[in-house]
């Protein structure tokens, strides 16, 4: 199975929406996506990735299904409050589950990446992958390949779970641009299990084929 997890285009937050620019971006993937095999399209529930996903959808001529736990939240973007005395260590452990970083940041935000991890696995698994520690058992393989249009912050956390680090360790220093791509794959090994593979992180490809300028937000 692919999984594309592809951020919304340039923002208009106020309107729940994308600016001008952003349809440009929109409409650049749509053409990029056009040829690519996809068997289903999901989106977040908030306006910038619904109107990312419709140039891709009318070309497409499919429907997208909306997933509420792809929804952004600042809890995936905390901003470091560090002193001198900030405890940054951490745990992971996949026998224990992955714990955030100790005192990282002022804000509990543990319960909503519980509920993103929980939510992950019940997604994979509905499509033929059950979550085992760092490997997924190949339940029902498949050919499928899905895009999930979704946000910048909530990516780079779904991207870090993946691959089976702990959230606070390594979402901060991935970069998703507007409309980038990334690219999942599970490969069904005859031995039963497998793990995500990332073939491309945040990829834009279609930016530099539309020659249209790389956006820094």
């Amino acid at each position: 199975m692919l999984l594309y997890i592809i951020r919304h285009a340039d923002p208009d937050y106020e309107h729940n929406t994308i600016t001008p620019f952003g349809w440009e971006e929109a409409h650049a993937l749509a053409a990029w996506l056009k040829d690519v095999h996809l068997d289903k399209i999901y989106t977040s529930p908030l306006g910038r990735a619904i109107d990312t996903a419709k140039p891709t959808l009318e070309v497409k001529g499919m429907e997208a299904e909306i997933l509420p736990w792809t929804e952004e939240s600042m809890d995936y973007m905390l901003s470091y409050q560090v002193t001198p005395e900030t405890d940054c260590s951490y745990s992971c452990s996949v026998k224990d589950g992955v714990h955030d970083f100790v005192d990282f940041t002022g804000t509990e935000r543990m319960a909503t990446i519980e509920t993103m991890i929980k939510e992950s696995d019940a997604f994979l698994e509905a499509h033929g992958y059950r979550r085992r520690g760092l490997l997924y058992d190949i339940v029902r393989p498949n050919d499928d390949a899905i895009a999930v249009f979704c946000h910048g912050g909530f990516g780079c956390a779904w991207i870090t779970h993946l691959l089976g680090c702990a959230p606070g360790l390594m979402f901060p220093g991935i970069t998703l641009g507007t409309t980038s791509v990334t690219k999942v794959q599970f490969r069904n090994e005859d031995k039963g299990f497998t793990r995500p593979r990332i073939w491309c992180i945040g990829g834009i490809a279609h930016i530099y084929q539309a020659g249209i300028r790389v956006n820094d937000r």
